[in-house]
């Protein structure tokens, strides 16, 4: 199953990039889709983590429906079974089964547990109406992809203007790399140890695999 998902995700977009980005047809939208590079399976060499939408079946969606205001597409989205896959190295990798539409930002955090593997830092674009949502903190263990930890952000943080979605590689006031530290703040729960510290990023800390 696995290699007939990566088949279907190398067929559809190499077609899509043969045919074009101006062909999108009336009442779709590019489905969305990201990637980054890094070491994340400790062997030495660079790796390459996609993320991209399919269907309820496992089948790779180059465009997906619009139907209208943003409350009738989260609705649609949820009866289609929209949901994110990523694949490592061109292979179907079980990273995050959040039921999500894309996600806001996948970011290379670096090895932060020392154990020869870069981390990665995503927050999903869930398909409900809170913006309430989290970051989630993942590494690939013997067992597989595993949460080592997670934080509370606002969806606000990702509001931009214009037309094209920005690409992060932090999030602002929430997750940056600040005096070669990457730091964080969850905004519903901070454990501090001292007043002076109430209110301040805090240094990302995170386990090694079980």
């Amino acid at each position: 199953m696995a290699t007939k998902i990566t088949l279907l995700l190398v067929l559809a977009f190499t077609t899509f990039c043969a045919s074009g980005q101006d062909k999108i047809p009336d009442g779709y939208r590019l489905a969305p889709t990201l990637s980054i590079t890094g070491d994340f399976n400790g062997d030495g060499k660079p790796d390459t983590l996609s993320q991209f939408v399919t269907d309820s079946l496992g089948k790779p969606l180059i465009y997906i429906v619009e139907a209208g205001t943003y409350e009738e597409d989260i609705i649609l989205y949820s009866k289609l079974g929209y949901q994110n896959t990523f694949t490592l190295n061109g292979n179907v990798a079980n990273v995050d089964n959040h039921v999500a539409l894309g996600l806001y930002c996948l970011i290379n955090i670096g090895d932060l547990n020392k154990d020869k593997r870069n981390e990665i830092a995503l927050v999903p674009d869930n398909m409900d109406f809170s913006r309430h949502n989290y970051c989630y903190i993942y590494t690939l263990c013997s067992s597989g992809w595993t949460n080592l930890f997670s934080f509370s952000v606002h969806e606000g943080v990702f509001d931009y203007a214009g037309d094209t979605a920005p690409l992060f590689t932090n999030i602002p006031e929430v997750l940056e790399y600040r005096n070669k530290k990457w730091r964080f703040y969850d905004y519903l729960d901070m454990d501090y140890e001292s007043e002076e510290q109430v209110g301040k990023m805090m240094p990302l800390k995170v386990p090694k695999c079980n």
